[in-house]
């Protein structure tokens, strides 16, 4: 069914949300003044428990403080000076895979390393007690059976909403109470929770796909290998997350009316710009369906949207830490491992909540070569 490049779609747990899948139109929705399309609280209609004081979920004066107190610690300059421990801590989990050929979910040994970055790095954190407790507590809270696709439940959805909250917030407990004693303070700690889960879903389907990628082409691999900073690997990179993007669209809640590839929209709409359309765009890209990294290594149409890390004043500011992670944690794997999916092509995309993952979390083994 043609639907068109504006149309509405209604959610179970959420208010009907307009869809914007113009490519003219990404550029002017992700680069619009903030004050007039907030990310934050589209976000929060989609995530509930997301914290308007976080970065994640916040608008205005309180997502600029939360910006600023995270910002020096995602900064390009103190990421890459951590470059070294990301590799450690990648290559100690890449040693622990089974070596038997015993099939993996490669997805759930890849969010154990975001995890242990996140908790590392981005927090600083030292003692190894609080490391266990905050990396065990934060898998737990974000940790659900199967795939839902479907939109949290939160308060204001009735009765899903109420149990969705109180079972939120039981998980969430465990994980709040460690964060409060790693920085001291239960309101930044209540900040760092959207963060957390920012941090650790998004760039953990991402290296899962390279790998995946690079798993069915050894050639390819062996390139990435060699210089995983250089032109060819970040072509990879950017044509694999063109295809299997992290997250399935960039939300606005718009504050002022504005009017989208011809559609005159209301002030209190909520907007979705849909990656999984628009990168896939053939007025956008050639053979949108196929895997060409070399249309990478020329400069890209400008009528070709693409926003893995979204855009404007709220492109992701984890956006450093993601790319260190890829030109750390995949050569890890590839030195160490080298995971081989199970799946003859990559597994199909389902949505899970406001992320897309590999279906099956991407079954793989390491071959008995690699011991």
């Amino acid at each position: 069914m043609e639907l068109g490049d504006v149309f509405t779609i209604r959610l179970l747990t959420a208010r009907p949300t307009v869809v914007a899948a113009a490519p003219e139109s990404v550029a002017e929705l992700l680069e619009a003044d903030p004050a007039s399309a907030h990310a934050g609280e589209a976000r929060r209609s989609v995530l509930p428990f997301a914290s308007p004081r976080s970065i994640f979920g916040g608008d205005g004066a309180a997502h600029d403080e939360a910006q600023a107190h995270m910002a020096p610690a995602l900064s390009a300059a103190a990421v890459d000076a951590r470059r070294e421990e990301m590799e450690a801590i990648a290559t100690r989990h890449a040693e622990a895979l089974p070596r038997d050929g015993t099939p993996i979910r490669l997805l759930e040994r890849v969010r154990e390393v975001t995890d242990e970055i996140f908790v590392r790095v981005v927090l600083g954190v030292r003692d190894e007690r609080l490391v266990a407790r905050l990396v065990g507590s934060i898998r737990h809270m974000l940790r659900t059976p199967g795939n839902p696709p479907v939109t949290l439940p939160g308060p204001g959805d009735g009765l899903a909403g109420a149990l969705g909250q109180k079972l939120f917030e039981r998980r969430q407990a465990p994980a709040l109470a460690a964060l409060t004693e790693a920085v001291g303070d239960e309101g930044r700690a209540e900040e760092l929770m959207s963060l957390a889960m920012a941090a650790q879903e998004p760039p953990a389907i991402a290296l899962t796909w390279v790998l995946d990628r690079l798993g069915r082409d050894s050639e390819l691999a062996e390139a990435y290998l060699t210089m995983p900073d250089g032109e060819a690997a970040d072509a990879v990179v950017k044509e694999t997350l063109r295809l299997q993007p992290p997250a399935s669209a960039a939300l606005r809640k718009l504050t002022a009316p504005r009017q989208v590839a011809g559609f005159d929209l209301p002030a209190g709409v909520d907007v979705m710009v849909p990656s999984t359309l628009v990168h896939r765009d053939p007025r956008g890209f050639e053979d949108p369906d196929g895997f060409h990294p070399e249309r990478w290594c020329a400069t890209p149409p400008p009528h070709a949207p693409y926003f893995p890390f979204g855009g404007g004043a709220r492109r992701c500011v984890g956006e450093h830490l993601a790319h260190a992670e890829l030109a750390t944690v995949v050569p890890a794997f590839l030195r160490v491992a080298r995971p081989v999916p199970l799946a003859p092509e990559p597994e199909p995309m389902v949505q899970r909540a406001t992320v897309l993952v590999p279906k099956h979390g991407l079954l793989a083994r390491v071959p008995l070569r690699n011991r």
